[in-house]
This record gives structure tokens, sequence and C-alpha cells, in this order.
């Protein structure tokens, strides 16, 4: 297991030999008042060689939950305790990805945030970790700073890219000002500002 302190990139298939499939999860907490509740979700876009999606399915979310073919699958929310605790997960399959599909961003959202004055900067802590899929192993785990985030309802919290044969993880946490909707259509795909 490798911790990152600062944005880098990391060879995921040097740290793994061999490595066909892998878990994202992301874990999060906020300070919240008495009988407040935060409908926090992960999601994800597939971009080509453009930087935008190909098709609505390259959007993957828990209404949308398998893209590229079945590569990407959106596992919902977690129902296991651990520790840190992952509140929701992807798996990718790089094996089956199409070598169109050169980039992965992974962004997480608060559902109506703007509409109920909701945002990360009540966020206490946020965990993003990579899994091999084959071994249930961790690979890489680092922490989204926090500092940056102020109202903004979505974060960019990492993407995954293709060199050759090769994927890579760079650590984000950028802030999106307009949410999901806004990440969204900087990857081409338009959906309600209210998601």
């Amino acid at each position: 297991m490798t911790k990152a302190d600062a944005e880098t990139d990391i060879n995921l298939t040097a740290l793994v030999t061999g490595l066909k499939k892998i878990i994202v999860s992301a874990g999060w907490e906020f300070k919240l008042a008495d009988g407040e509740a935060y409908d926090t979700d992960l999601c994800c876009f597939i971009l080509g060689r453009d930087n935008l999606t190909r098709e609505d399915e390259d959007f993957v979310f828990y209404n949308n939950p398998q893209g590229a073919q079945l590569a990407l699958r959106h596992l919902g929310d977690s129902r296991v305790e651990a520790d840190p605790v992952d509140d929701q997960a992807i798996s990718i399959d790089f094996d089956n990805l199409s070598f169109e599909i050169w980039r992965i961003v992974f962004v997480v959202s608060i559902y109506q945030g703007d509409e109920r004055d909701q945002h990360m900067g009540k966020l206490q802590d946020m965990t993003f970790r990579v899994e091999n899929g084959d071994a249930n192993a961790e690979i890489y785990r680092f922490k989204v700073d926090r500092s940056k985030l102020g109202e903004a309802t979505a974060v960019r919290v990492a993407e995954i890219y293709r060199n050759g044969v090769e994927w890579f993880l760079t650590p984000a946490g950028d802030p999106i000002k307009g949410g999901l909707s806004e990440a969204a259509r900087q990857y081409g795909i338009l959906i309600s500002s209210t998601t």
C-alpha cells in the first residue's frame, strides 16, 4: 500500500505485475447538524483521446451502472464496515477496455447540493482507494485535501489514464463550481443542474 501526499502520477501496472482488474472506491464523512443528511455519490466519465465522452453511456453512475461494454461497473453503496469506510465503488476491467478509451475521471458530488445549500465545506474526510480486483488487496490510497473545496458541490477526485499498455493514476481533489452538471458539460454530456 502506498499513500500520496501530493499530486503525482502513479503507475498502477508497475505496482502490480499483470494487473487486469481494479476496484476504485471513495469514502467520505461530513460534519452535519442533527437531522441533516447529504446524498453523496461517486461517478466516473469515460473519455476518448479528445478528452470527451463518446456516448451518454460513458457517464457511469448509480442510474447508469455499466459502461464501456460492461468493462466498468458501478458497485453501488457499500454495505461492508471497513477501515477506511468505502461509501461507493466502481470496478474496471482493463483487459476489456477499448483502445478508444484514454482516460477515466472520477467525481464525487452532492445531489442537489446547491438547492439544499449543502457543500464540500463541511467535509471532514475523504479517502480514495485502488484495489487489485483479482486479489482484493489495496494498491494505493490517498486523502483528498478538503481545505480548498470551499462551497463546491462536486470534486474531481482522481483520474486514471492510459500510456501504451500501462495505466496511471493521478490523485486530484479539484473543486468543481457548478457541481456534477458542470463536470458533465466539460466532458460532453448535458444533465440537469439539479443532479
